[in-house]
């Protein structure tokens, strides 16, 4: 009886790694995925960014703007840190 189990065992592992196709011309063929292109990492802080971020090192400075800097308010109650 264990000769029948073990024959049965065998054969059926046998069937089962034939069917995976182990051998060349198997019907499997390989899928490349290409990954997206990485994104700007400086475009996620806004199209005014990024172009000041690449701006020439030699090129004039750009002008500060009124909403460029906030004026801290001496009289606010300060912020709890957790």
């Amino acid at each position: 009886m264990k000769k029948l189990i073990l024959l049965a065992v065998v054969s059926g592992l046998a069937v089962g790694l034939t069917a995976c196709g182990g051998g060349s011309g198997g019907g499997s063929t390989t899928v490349v995925v290409t990954p997206p292109p990485p994104a700007d990492a400086n475009a996620k802080f806004g199209d005014k960014f990024a172009a000041d971020f690449k701006a020439d090192a030699n090129a004039a400075p750009a002008s500060v703007s009124a909403s460029d800097v906030v004026a801290p308010d001496p009289t606010a109650t300060p912020a709890a840190v957790h």
